[in-house]
């Protein structure tokens, strides 16, 4: 059996040519819009960058050592280059049997 699909458009040439014809192109934007999509996307991506660079909430960082700071004796943990850090961690519960 042969499958008609195959040999014969599925659709009337001259049909598919008025539906062609009825289907307009997607207009392009006039300029304006096209230029305060392309500003959007700037301050965006401005508005990115500078967020990441300094975030809001007045966090403070800490400044980057001094380049003549001392390096830490035995037993020092402050004030000076490679101190540790104060964590405060949760028990672990007790492993039950």
């Amino acid at each position: 059996m042969k499958n008609p699909a195959a040999d014969e458009p599925v659709v009337d040439p001259k049909v598919q040519r008025a539906i062609d014809r009825s289907v307009p192109d997607f207009p392009r934007p006039p300029w304006r819009r096209r230029l305060l999509t392309a500003l959007l996307a700037v301050g965006m991506g401005w508005l990115v960058v500078d967020t990441m660079l300094d975030p809001p909430g007045n966090i403070k960082r800490n400044p980057p050592p001094r380049v003549d700071a001392p390096t830490c004796e035995p037993g020092q943990t402050r004030g000076c280059v490679g101190g540790t850090a104060t964590v405060i961690v949760a028990p672990t519960p007790a492993a039950s049997r």
